[in-house]
């Protein structure tokens, strides 16, 4: 009856707007239009489920079809595949991703539309997002990059949706969710959409067409943490900006400083293009910031793509963003590919045209020798011995010139016929013989006054312009030279007329200044504050940087700390970012420091400690008593500490160095045993313990001095469901390995039941390396080989050993040099008692009690 109503609804009740709709809302249209047909269906919801369904699967297929076709239309062809919805039978319960769609099967519940909606949504941009791509980075990335894709389609569209995300979100893990975190911003800069989504698909593509490697896992996340580095600095911040691996080149031109364009114009950043071409980069990217940086960046893609030789992927490249303090701007982003006969072909043009006009050439230091220079000019390479360099003699090119320094040079002979040409950079402004005794004599100390401080058009202070009587040029001091600090107000430190002690590093042609450093500028991260910091100090620190998942504070200048909104309050309700601003004074607990990374981790919600943190506090690192309460197989057992009220948690990975089997065969409920207190879980307020971690593994130490053919010297420490454990020491350096059953003998199947008597706890026996897993440290034994390379005793020679096992047939003898087997004795022996046998055969381990 219900598909009968439904029939007559969509065949009877609608057919004028469903032919409307072919007629009207084709093509990307037509998926809006699918959302509107979903209103239709819901309000006849009541006929039945059949057509709520069919509401349900217009509403959501239309939704995410419409925001994929708007985001596809940018790019020449489709980034993201198209979303189909299926309900689940028992006939289609397996996902199927088909060609050019990415099918979701989608639970049908209309009392949670939120959830069903973020559903769908993730599910979709797990399994048809960049998915060749995203098998090769890391786990954490890979999540992350779904996590912001969602979030963004959310943002943009079912904003209802965003509070069953938030609360979604706290079941990742937490490296997922660091990794979250540091990817907000890129989004929010436009970058994330425009550069590294694409950049992964067409990565994706081209890898489709190479034999597997493990190097892609290196290329794919060296790609995710090259683009982050470069999308999360400001505009005027020194970054690397270029992306270069075996299958993968990526370089980004930033068309940001007024006085370049105003002295040099579009070559200034065409020759970029050039140099990137030249050197077989697969993209190239054009990126400005406001109006005028627009306006530039489409002059000089409009001279790259009309008589460079290049193609433009993107069709939209103007991104409106949002700046933390609620300010919006734009920033450009084309998206460039080289054509490279093209482009040889227009730079033997481009350079007849400047022979014929005496116009100087834009070119780039490609590579540096004592007595030749090569650049790069046009996308074309080309030589200049010494003496073409400049007007004054240099000796040693090395010590003047640098790789991607940028030249202007004349043309001293062209013959297009036969594409001769010689270069030369003698006398133009990019000459060294203005600069270079300076350059050379870099030990010198200049005292110099504060003129100006430096600042683009958006109002971000890019650096200092100082002055001094022994120079007749500016010496600038970009910011990153003048203060560790990414937040610091320059003029508040260096108002004007500010001396500085200040040493040139080099000379820029292009502005004809010299490029400088303040003498005297501290690393944050080695001086006395920071080494006197340590985990559970409380600090005052001050709020430099707020967005929706994390704020970043300073301690003094340069010198961060930071912490994710979950560490603001115990209570989840009170853990919003909103509630702080810029500048504001605020107490933090330091819960850890990685000098390495340069992170510091700090807390408020931990100056107020709970029972669990004060335990941990008190007990971190140390081994307590515990008892089970709870075994979960295949994840962990539950505990309860005795000085606790609540319990906490061993993970099975937690339990041993090694092959620990089915650990809810060796342990029982109420069973109380020892273990580490290793970690607190902040976002549960929950303690973790290890069995493993209270015993020494120097892993990597003993590793590298361990002989792996000699037998080692072993103690038996316990028992898995399969393996014994063992504690090795050498070289002063102590390991926890294991030994599999299969391993002990040579002659008997060694049971669970059989370890004790084998292998007594506390007794040692000599073992020889079975392998080594450096991925997982661990260390794994064998006692058979070692065994069958002992000499045997001479027949009628007495042997002690211990009896430990028999069978229906045969009795089974075992020490650290001799095992065998015997008939059964008369007399009942215990397993584990001590006895005297000869030997009978060696070759097949018989032996007589005697």
């Amino acid at each position: 009856m219900n598909e009968l109503l439904k029939m007559i609804l969509v065949f009877g009740v609608t057919p004028l707007l469903i032919a409307f709709g072919y007629i009207y809302l084709f093509g990307e249209v037509w998926s809006k239009g699918k959302i509107v047909l979903a209103d239709i269906a819901a309000f006849f919801g009541w006929i039945g489920k059949g057509v709520r369904k069919f509401s349900v699967e217009q509403e959501y297929q239309g939704t995410i079809n419409s925001i994929i076709q708007n985001y596809n239309q940018n790019f020449e062809s489709p980034i993201l595949p198209k979303c189909k919805i299926e309900w689940v039978t028992a006939e289609n319960q397996q996902n199927i991703l088909k060609e050019g769609e990415a099918i979701i099967c989608l639970s049908f519940n209309k009392k949670d539309h939120n959830l069903n909606f973020y559903n769908a949504t993730l599910n979709f941009v797990q399994t048809g997002l960049i998915a060749t791509a995203k098998d090769y980075l890391d786990k954490q990335s890979s999540k992350a990059i779904d996590l912001l894709t969602t979030h963004i389609i959310l943002r943009n569209n079912r904003k209802e949706v965003l509070t069953t995300f938030r609360r979604k979100l706290n079941e990742f893990d937490d490296e997922t969710k660091k990794e979250f975190e540091t990817l907000v911003p890129t989004n929010d800069k436009g970058l994330f959409l425009n550069i590294l989504l694409p950049e992964f698909h067409f990565y994706g593509e081209l890898i489709d067409t190479l034999p597997p490697s493990s190097e892609f896992n290196i290329e794919a996340n060296g790609l995710f943490n090259w683009f982050k580095e470069l999308a999360t600095r400001e505009f005027d911040e020194r970054t690397n900006l270029k992306y270069i691996s075996k299958n993968l080149k990526v370089g980004v031109i930033l068309v940001a400083k007024d006085e370049t364009w105003e002295s040099q114009g579009a070559p200034a950043y065409t020759k970029w293009a050039d140099y990137y071409a030249t050197e077989n980069y697969n993209s190239v990217y054009i990126l400005a910031r406001g109006s005028n940086g627009y306006e530039r960046a489409t002059t000089v893609t409009k001279i790259l793509t009309h008589s460079k030789g290049f193609d433009q992927i993107n069709k939209n490249p103007k991104i409106k963003c949002v700046s933390a303090e609620g300010q919006e701007y734009i920033v450009t982003c084309y998206s460039l590919r080289p054509n490279k006969a093209t482009i040889e072909y227009l730079a033997w043009e481009s350079l007849n045209e400047h022979s014929k006009n005496g116009r100087l050439v834009p070119a780039i230091v490609d590579s540096v020798q004592k007595d030749t220079v090569v650049v790069n000019a046009f996308g074309l390479k080309f030589e200049l011995v010494n003496n073409l360099l400049s007007d004054i003699e240099i000796p040693d090119a090395r010590k003047v010139f640098k790789i991607e320094d940028e030249l202007y040079l004349t043309i001293i002979e062209f013959d297009n016929n036969t594409h001769n040409i010689i270069l030369s950079n003698k006398g133009t402004i990019s000459d060294p013989k203005h600069f270079i005794e300076a350059v050379l004599n870099a030990d010198k100390v200049y005292l110099c006054k504060v003129e100006k401080i430096q600042v683009d058009k958006q109002g971000l202070q890019r650096g200092l312009k100082v002055s001094t009587p022994e120079l007749n040029h500016w010496i600038y001091i970009p910011r990153y030279k003048a203060t560790p600090s990414r937040f610091l107000d320059l003029t508040s430190k260096f108002p004007i007329g500010t001396e500085l002690d200040v040493v040139i590093d080099n000379y820029t042609s292009h502005s004809s200044n010299f490029i400088g450093h303040l003498q005297i500028l501290s690393n944050p991260w080695e001086n006395n504050t920071f080494k006197k910091l340590k985990p559970n100090d409380i600090i005052n620190v001050t709020v430099k940087q707020i967005n929706e998942f994390s704020v970043i504070c300073e301690i003094e200048e340069g010198l961060e700390c930071g912490f994710p909104k979950q560490e603001i309050s115990w209570d989840y309700a009170e853990c919003y970012t909103s509630k702080f601003k810029v500048d504001d004074k605020i107490e933090v607990l330091i819960v850890a420091i990685d000098a390495n990374k340069k992170r510091i981790d700090v807390s408020i919600k931990r100056l107020s400690k709970t029972p669990e943190l004060e335990y941990f506090d008190m007990n971190s690192k140390k081994v307590v008593d515990v008892e089970i309460t709870e075994i979960i197989p295949e994840k962990g057992l539950v505990v309860k500490y005795l000085e606790g009220r609540n319990t906490g948690f061993i993970h099975w990975s937690e339990i041993g160095y090694g092959s620990v089997g089915r650990f809810e065969k060796i342990y029982q409920k109420g069973h109380k045993i020892k273990a580490m207190v290793s970690e607190f879980d902040a976002d549960k307020n929950g303690l973790k313990f290890s069995i493993k971690r209270q015993f020494a593994h120097q892993f990597d130490d003993w590793s590298e001095a361990i002989d792996v053919d000699s037998p080692l010297m072993g103690k038996v420490i316990g028992y898995f469901e399969n393996s014994a454990q063992i504690e090795l020491y050498q070289n002063g350096k102590t390991v926890q390995a294991f030994i599999l059953r299969k391993n002990v003998s040579n002659f008997a199947f060694v049971e669970r039941d059989d370890l004790h008597n084998y292998l007594p706890i506390d007794s040692s026996f000599h073992f020889y390396i079975y392998e080594i897993n450096e991925d997982r440290k661990t260390i794994s034994l064998t006692r058979a080989r070692y065994l069958k390379d002992f000499e045997h005793p001479q027949y009628g020679e007495k042997v002690k050993v211990k009896y430990v096992k028999e069978n229906q047939v045969k009795g089974y003898f075992y020490s650290d040099e001799l095992e065998g087997w015997t008939n059964i004795p008369e007399k009942d022996i215990k397993f584990g008692t001590t006895i005297e046998v000869i030997p009978i055969s060696h070759s097949t381990g018989e032996y007589e009690i005697v």
